[in-house]
């Protein structure tokens, strides 16, 4: 039926969930809604006029899949204050964004502005504020033109006619769109082309169009609409330039233009059925428990081994952990953020899934226990004479992964201004190799981290096949608390020769003008050696992005699937959400069996530490081809989350820190059947590890 539960193997669960890694697999049965659901407001957030007024630009999200509702301003449909700011009546399904916004005066700059929505007897609203982390400039998150220029991909500019814009009847009209463009973005050399979607923004009864959806041929595109009731209409056209559509599925606000009509449509008006909108989600151990730990003979060696690298004099760490001068005024807060887990940075649920990691960095329940005792006793400082020799430390422009074979620098220096939005941004460079060479580490640095929220950069090779994006394909990622790519023993990835890199930067402001250019590090396997087996950088998300859906003061879950096509090595899971992050668990569903296992779990994600966990060789799960990886995350839009910069504001996609993201990259090798068994067989001669996927 029509308006039945539809289900489906991706959706939003809106509601209060128990810890991730506990939740049964019983639990994960999902729906979508065809009919019956609210509609949600959504606050974009605002631009600024010549004059100093304010855009504040609004969106919604109707929860249904199938379901149009009408809404009529008034008391279901009303901003505070003002009351009719011009907000559609009409809502087609899913997420539209930047549909309409509200000019509000320069003076207006503590005030807000709420819109309310009932629908079906829930309602939803939203606070809008001009709060400077709610700022777009849509000049610099242009995506489509792959340029390192301000203003690369401009939106279109769009005109509408009308046959008639008078009827003195239900009736058709013909409507026409014409609009001109820069020609961005292009695929394989030519324009991806205009696209429109035409809409009821307002009116008393139903519209039909001849075609809703159109491709622009000649700047062009033509339909008809047909009105079955008398009374006032606006129709919307969203003319979209190929960058990615309006709603809710791509992460930038541009390239596409929003513009509407009226039509007077004359004639009796006939009795009509009530509109559905107007119906009223083991580290160091004390060997004698009973003796005070002190920092020389106790806390001094956990320090050293877990902390200093990151805390000592000339890094951006808050304070140093290097002498106990340095350490003793900071004791009760290091005791509490380590008892907390939240330092060392490594977020990971250790009472679940893969235990064995290369890069673990955390402590161990002994290690915080002796901390803690420490702190609580008084923090003493103990016999000097105990106290272990100083670490050497390397300097800050040194590679983590070691001193690299090629390096390849952004050639432009690039200027951040003091003040505004974060500034999205393409920047390029080529690499110089006279052959291909097969990479066994990479490591990314800016040259100013203060200013770089993260780098994704792509390699863009010269005969990628058909069908390779010609934005490249990912190669690395640089973010804070990531140390760059180590990969295991025969194992690389091609750097061909002749390949361009693309940087995807993301820089935010700092009060004061910044500089920066973005270099790339890499270490080969010596000239002639082939590593047997080759590394996929995978990014898995819930797809479509519009059922990433946070809704105000509330918890909510949201799942994800990828089904392996081949036998396959997990080397590593690093997750990525924002600032309503607040877990993320990786599991395996057997294809023979459908038994679920879990890999990794974070418990307690912080959006300020990006952590690749990259598994131990005899760890690395190992799976069949067919094996389907569940991602569930969790996303806390409550006060309770302290990252969260506003509880009241519903969240969706975006690349925006204040929007929301879910995704997980894994690094994944696959294997032939044969390499497959031979690597499962050698598991089984030794011990596996404790709860250890491996087969």
């Amino acid at each position: 039926m029509k308006n039945a539960l539809r289900l489906s193997v991706v959706l939003v669960v809106l509601a209060m969930l128990p810890l991730l890694a506990q939740t049964p697999a019983s639990q994960l049965v999902t729906v979508r809604h065809a009919t019956g659901q609210a509609v949600a407001p959504a606050y974009e957030g605002f631009d600024v006029n010549a004059d100093g007024s304010y855009n504040m630009w609004f969106g919604y999200m109707n929860r249904n899949y199938e379901e149009e509702v009408d809404v009529p301003v008034g008391p279901d449909n009303a901003f505070e204050p003002g009351g009719d700011r011009g907000q559609p009546t009409h809502f087609v399904p899913r997420r539209h964004k930047d549909v309409f916004s509200v000019r509000v005066p320069k003076d207006f700059t503590n005030q807000t502005l709420t819109w309310t929505l009932t629908v079906h007897g829930q309602t939803q609203k939203v606070v809008a504020t001009l709060k400077p982390v709610w700022q777009i400039d849509r000049l610099r998150t242009t995506r489509g033109g792959n340029s390192e220029n301000i203003s690369s991909n401009l939106p279109p500019v769009v005109t509408l006619q009308s046959a008639a814009t008078t009827l003195t009847a239900p009736g058709s009209t013909t409507l026409t769109v014409s609009a001109t463009d820069d020609g961005l973005p292009k695929r394989r050399g030519e324009p991806v082309g205009m696209s429109v979607l035409w809409a009821k923004y307002r009116g008393p009864g139903a519209v039909t169009f001849g075609a809703s959806q159109a491709k622009l041929a000649g700047g062009k595109a033509e339909t008809s609409a047909s009105f079955s009731e008398p009374g006032e209409y606006v129709l919307q056209a969203v003319v979209d330039d190929g960058s990615g559509e309006s709603a809710g599925n791509f992460g930038y606000h541009c390239c596409w233009t929003n513009a509407q009509m009226k039509i007077s449509v004359g004639g009796s008006e006939r009795t009509r059925p009530t509109a559905a909108g107007t119906h009223a989600g083991v580290g160091r151990v004390l060997s004698d428990p009973a003796r005070p730990p002190t920092f020389v003979k106790d806390v001094a060696p956990i320090f050293q081994a877990k902390c200093q690298t990151c805390h000592h004099p000339g890094t951006s760490a808050p304070m140093s952990l290097v002498t106990y001068e340095d350490v003793r005024p900071w004791a009760k807060s290091i005791q509490q953020r380590v008892a907390s887990r939240d330092m060392p940075p490594w977020h990971l649920d250790k009472t679940v899934g893969i235990k064995q990691y290369k890069n673990d960095r955390s402590l161990s329940d002994g290690e915080i226990a002796t901390i803690t005792r420490w702190a609580e006793s008084g923090a003493p400082l103990g016999n000097p004479a105990d106290m272990p020799k100083p670490l050497t430390f390397r300097s800050e422009a040194e590679w983590y992964n070691g001193e690299p074979d090629l390096k390849v620098t952004t050639p432009n220096d690039f200027t951040m201004y003091a003040n505004g939005p974060d500034w999205w941004i393409d920047q390029f460079a080529d690499v110089e190799l006279k052959e291909d060479r097969w990479i066994k580490s990479m490591e990314i640095k800016p040259s100013n981290p203060k200013i770089v929220h993260h780098v994704v950069i792509y390699a863009i090779e010269p005969d990628a096949p058909d069908g390779t994006p010609e934005t490249g394909v990912q190669l690395h990622e640089y973010a804070v608390g990531k140390y760059g790519d180590i990969f295991g023993d025969n194992t690389g990835r091609l750097l061909k020769k002749g390949t361009r890199l693309r940087f995807d930067m993301h820089y935010f402001a700092i009060g004061s003008e910044q500089h920066n250019k973005t270099t790339i590090a890499f270490r080969f396997y010596p000239k002639g050696v082939t590593p047997k087996y080759q590394v996929r950088s995978l990014a898995l998300r819930n797809i479509p992005n519009d059922e990433l859906e946070v809704p105000p003061n509330t918890v909510v879950r949201t799942d994800g699937y990828f089904r392996l096509p081949r036998n396959a090595r997990i080397d590593s899971f690093q997750p990525h959400m924002h600032m309503r992050g607040r877990g993320m668990t990786l599991e395996a569903i057997d294809p023979t069996n459908n038994k679920t296992q879990i890999l990794s779990s974070v418990d307690h994600f912080d959006f300020n530490w990006h952590i690749n966990y990259v598994y131990a060789d005899e760890a690395a799960p190992l799976l069949p081809a067919g094996t389907v990886l569940h991602m569930i995350g969790v996303h806390d839009n409550t006060s309770a989350n302290k990252r969260n910069p506003d509880p009241n504001m519903w969240v969706g996609f975006g690349e925006r820190s204040v929007d929301d993201m879910l995704q997980v990259w894994v690094d994944v090798v696959y294997l032939d059947d044969a390499d497959f068994q031979r690597l499962v067989n050698e598991r089984k001669t030794r011990p596996a590890p404790t709860n250890s996927p491996a087969r």
